[in-house]
């Protein structure tokens, strides 16, 4: 008896794309004239998990950023707190873990109090498996008129230390005439690198230069 074939995880995304039905947007978001319909994080979830489970395969987000930060004040002097956060998430072939593929996503959270972060991240994850897996339901921004919130009043965003890293890295690399792309792939440097990996990259990049290795 032959073995199966394991499927690879871009067969998996679409047998499960294939099987995902629409779905409906029974989530009420707003009030008065700004209402509309939206689809919630829990039916987004409650469709895909089952078949995730079918087809082996596991979805979390692996990396968050906030990528922008203000404030906005309304004509009546309230003011809310705005979040832009970036997330990579990545979806897993159980059967080949090495395996997977990422999708870079982003939600903007808007809050008076402490649950921008929260907004912002269940939007982008329920953005990432929505699009992922192409799920229909009905859905379009375009015709859905946004709430006057009022003035923003961006503040400065405060990169966390990967990031930074990272930028320096990009830096590096362009001043010293280093192809960044293949020194990412030669060093294994993501954007999930620890801060570390890109000071070791760039240690090891200026041992190279200083041996003519690299010209």
């Amino acid at each position: 008896m032959s073995e199966k074939k394991i499927m690879n995880i871009f067969e998996k995304l679409s047998a499960i794309t294939s099987e995902l039905p629409k779905v409906a947007k029974n989530l009420q978001v707003g009030e008065g004239r700004f209402a509309y319909k939206a689809v919630s994080e829990v039916d987004i979830n409650n469709a895909v998990k089952p078949l995730e489970e079918k087809y082996k395969v596991y979805s979390y987000p692996v990396s968050r950023n906030i990528i922008e930060t203000g404030e906005i004040e309304s004509k009546t002097g309230n003011k809310q707190l705005f979040l832009r956060i970036e997330t990579i998430y990545r979806f897993v072939n159980i059967e080949n873990p090495q395996e997977y593929i990422d999708i870079t996503t982003y939600g903007d959270g808007v809050d008076p109090q402490d649950k921008a972060v929260g907004k912002a991240m269940t939007y982008g994850d329920k953005y990432a498996l929505m699009k992922a897996y192409k799920i229909a339901t009905g859905e379009d921004p375009d015709q859905e008129a946004s709430a006057e919130l009022g003035k923003m009043v961006k503040k400065p965003t405060k990169k966390d230390d990967r990031a930074l890293a990272r930028e320096k890295f990009i830096t590096f690399c362009k001043t010293n005439n280093v192809n960044m792309v293949e020194a990412s792939k030669k060093y294994k440097l993501n954007t999930t690198s620890k801060v570390e990996d890109f000071e070791n990259a760039m240690e090891n990049l200026k041992q190279e230069i200083t041996l003519g290795e690299i010209k």
